[in-house]
C-alpha cells in the first residue's frame, strides 16, 4: 500500500468527525490517556482539538509535546493512530478557525474569546492505519 493512501485513509478517520483518543506524558513519564470530541483537520495533516485551558494535558503538552491521537471507524473496522507534536494556539485569528471548525464548542465555550477555551495544534508525523490491508496488518507512512 502506498504512502498517500495510508494518510488519506487516516484523514477520511479525521474527517468523519467522531470522538477520539488523545495521548500525552505526564511530568512522571505516565502516558496519559483521555477521550476527545471532534477535531478539525487543515492541510498538509495537522489536526486542531479544543480544550479546556484549565486542563492537565495542558501543562502536559508543554513539557512533553509529542503524543499521539487515535480515531476509529464507528465499527472499529479501521483504527488509524498518528504520532506527532501538540503545541497550544495563541493567537486570534487559529483560536477562531478551530473554534469555528469544531463542531460543538460553543456548547462548553462562549467563543474563541472565552478565557477557558484553549486550541491545540498537532502536527502529525506519523501514521499507522490498521484495516486498510489485507489481513488487518498494520501499514504506516512517514510525512
Amino acid at each position: 500500500m502506498d504512502k498517500q493512501t495510508i494518510i488519506d485513509a487516516a484523514k477520511d478517520l479525521v474527517r468523519a468527525g467522531r470522538s477520539f483518543v488523545l495521548a500525552t506524558v505526564d511530568s512522571d513519564g505516565v502516558p496519559q490517556v483521555r477521550w476527545m470530541g471532534a477535531a478539525h483537520l487543515e492541510e498538509p495533516f495537522v489536526v486542531y482539538m479544543a480544550a479546556g485551558a484549565a486542563s492537565r494535558k495542558m501543562g502536559q503538552m508543554e513539557s512533553h509535546p509529542k503524543s499521539q491521537l487515535m480515531f476509529q471507524t464507528e465499527d472499529y473496522a479501521q483504527v488509524a493512530t498518528l504520532t506527532g507534536m501538540c503545541e497550544v494556539v495563541t493567537d486570534a485569528d487559529t483560536r477562531r478557525r478551530v473554534f469555528e471548525g469544531i463542531p460543538g464548542a460553543a456548547q462548553y465555550f462562549s467563543g474563541p474569546d472565552d478565557p477557558n477555551f484553549a486550541a491545540i495544534k498537532f502536527r502529525c508525523q506519523r501514521v499507522e492505519m490498521l484495516g486498510v490491508a489485507e489481513g488487518m496488518a498494520p501499514v504506516s507512512a512517514d510525512l
